[in-house]
């Protein structure tokens, strides 16, 4: 990356991604091998401004990374089964390495990793020195032993040579790493199992270049042994999902590579996508969209469609094989590219918020706003009782209504929003958008009064108090002496009692203290050693504030009176105690 392109990244950006942050994210192990992937030029950087990269990392296969920054801080995506976790994983750490190129990557490197890279180059150098014969000798040993390292050298040898791989020994192989103790696998011992079967896979995926038609097959009967395997392993920390999903990855990398028949391919993909209870393939025919072809999409349509024409129409899909017919139906429709194709099949069964938000995308995409918004319009009303569901679709909406010139009417799309449900989240979702029109003041004054109006007839209205509402948004504000009438007028949650003590117990102690007393009883009377620990922690600010009224004695009356009153609770006293209290 030249100086010239590092140059549009912002000064924030820089800091949030420097190599000390990065190693404190990721860790020392994925950090060292970030630093491989950037040295060996595995990235490739594709799209940056400045707070966002967008790249592409080549590991066993092509990752797709994302670097931003939110808040101040970094925020990243990887394709890649850790990336995919959450993580920052070794791909992560190789962009923001070759897009920041700070100069502190040594400074920071751990011990342990600085001195690695300086025995393996004494071992480079040693090696390099080896009589011809004898290093031969030593990798046909070591390849004896490590089965991955003999398998990669054998796959190599028979490319040179224009011959197949044995698909026999790796079928057995593939056998083996999914079944090793054929006996059932409980949860103590799925993590090394999962671990044996990624390096199988990952040494399967060693085949995707050289031998792109035989690990299409391989990966197949992987993934069959993968789906099988759910008898017999306690996934409850979900190893087969990744694995499934690194499979399928693998599996499309080849088949872009491989010449392969797009009619007998569809044939299978249909019956991996129908038969399996993991998703791998979930919608296989978009995803393969391209390498189907116009005549293999004909066959995956041909093979689905009566199918999904049986199961009928509504919210009852019957059962979990007729919800993967009309997946299957729907990753057909999409990889048609005809969005009427996708309201005919989506429309069959519109029973979430984002069933109706894939139509109002595909449409988005074909230019055809107008429709787009009429089904975003439906879907917020037809799913109006499913507020945590719906937002993604309102947003959808508005931005449709900003692109076509309606920003007001995308502002009353957030101010409805609001009366039909108050909260902090929607009154500050509806302040941002009303900033785009400079009305900021305006709706912020009228949402302040809706809700006084509200608490005046209706103080137990909706899901929450609008007491409670009101007290929020105004902490939000700053206003705390406002909050805090409220509160003393109208009465609060619990924990909001707490948030008003905290942001006023500086100015007003004595405001604060009998807050903190009353939650440390609480606490107290939950009689368990969590809630005497909580009770203590409270104690404690109270006992600061007391003494900054400048009068002691409200703390030290509250503890005679609580030993006196809790004296059988040992572990209590005991905490007291410890506190010389």
């Amino acid at each position: 990356m030249t100086a010239g392109e590092r140059s549009v990244l912002s000064s924030a950006f820089i800091d949030a991604w420097s190599s000390s942050r990065v190693l404190g994210e990721a860790g020392p192990r994925a950090f060292a091998r970030g630093v491989s992937y950037q040295q060996d030029r595995r990235v490739e950087l594709l799209e940056l401004d400045a707070s966002r990269i967008r790249a592409r990392v080549r590991g066993t296969i092509p990752y797709g990374v994302t670097l931003g920054l939110s808040g101040g801080d970094a925020s990243w995506s990887c394709t890649c089964p850790v990336g995919e976790d959450g993580a920052m994983c070794k791909h992560i750490a190789a962009v923001a390495l070759a897009a920041i190129g700070d100069d502190d990557t040594d400074s920071v490197m751990p011990a342990t990793v600085s001195g690695q890279a300086g025995r393996d180059e004494e071992l480079a150098h040693f090696v390099a020195g080896l009589d011809h014969d004898e290093l031969v000798a030593i990798i046909v040993t070591q390849a004896d032993v490590d089965w991955r390292l003999g398998e990669k050298l054998r796959a190599r040898a028979a490319a040179a040579l224009n011959a197949p791989v044995d698909e026999r020994a790796w079928r057995r192989r593939i056998a083996e790493a999914f079944a090793p103790y054929g006996d059932f696998v409980d949860y103590r011992e799925a993590a090394g199992w999962a671990d044996g079967v990624g390096d199988m896979v990952d040494a399967v995926g060693e085949l995707v270049d050289t031998h792109p038609a035989q690990a299409v097959t391989l990966l197949e009967y992987a993934y069959e042994q993968a789906n099988a395997s759910m008898q017999w392993i306690d996934d409850s920390d979900g190893y087969l999902t990744s694995i499934a999903s690194n499979i399928a990855d693998m599996h499309l990398a080849a088949c872009e590579t491989a010449a392969s028949d797009p009619v007998a391919l569809a044939r299978r993909l249909v019956d991996l996508e129908l038969t399996s209870e993991l998703d791998g393939f979930h919608r296989a025919a978009a995803t393969y969209a391209d390498v189907l072809g116009l005549v293999g999409l004909a066959e995956y349509r041909r093979l689905i469609e009566p199918a999904w024409t049986k199961i009928g129409n509504g919210d009852d899909l019957g059962n979990s094989r007729d919800y993967t017919i009309r997946e299957a139906m729907i990753g057909v429709a999409l990889a048609s590219g005809d969005p009427d194709d996708v309201i005919r099949v989506r429309s069959r069964s519109l029973r979430t918020p984002d069933d109706y938000l894939e139509i109002v995308r595909v449409l988005t995409d074909a230019g055809r706003s107008v429709e787009a918004i009429e089904w975003s319009q439906r879907g917020l009303t037809a799913m109006a009782e499913r507020t945590s569901q719906t937002p993604p679709l309102r947003e959808a909406l508005a931005a449709l209504l900003r692109d076509t010139g309606d920003a007001v009417g995308s502002i009353r799309l957030f101010d409805d929003e609001y009366h039909r449900g108050p909260s902090l989240a929607s009154y500050r979702r509806l302040l941002d958008e009303a900033d785009l029109l400079g009305e900021r003041a305006t709706f912020h004054t009228k949402a302040l009064e809706y809700l006084r109006r509200e608490i005046a007839t209706q103080p137990t209205a909706g899901r929450a108090r609008p007491s409670d509402v009101l007290i929020e948004i105004l902490l939000f504000d700053g206003e705390i002496d406002d909050a805090w009438a409220v509160a003393s007028e109208h009465g609060c949650d619990e924990r909001l009692w707490l948030t008003l003590a905290a942001s006023r117990q500086h100015d007003h102690p004595l405001d604060a203290i009998p807050i903190y007393k009353r939650a440390a009883l609480a606490a107290i009377n939950t009689k368990n050693n969590k809630g005497y620990a909580t009770a203590v922690d409270h104690l404690g600010r109270l006992r600061q504030l007391a003494e900054r009224a400048g009068d002691p004695s409200l703390f030290v009356a509250l503890i005679a009176e609580i030993r006196t009153k809790h004296k059988p609770k040992r572990n209590l006293m005991a905490l007291l105690d410890r506190n010389r209290w």
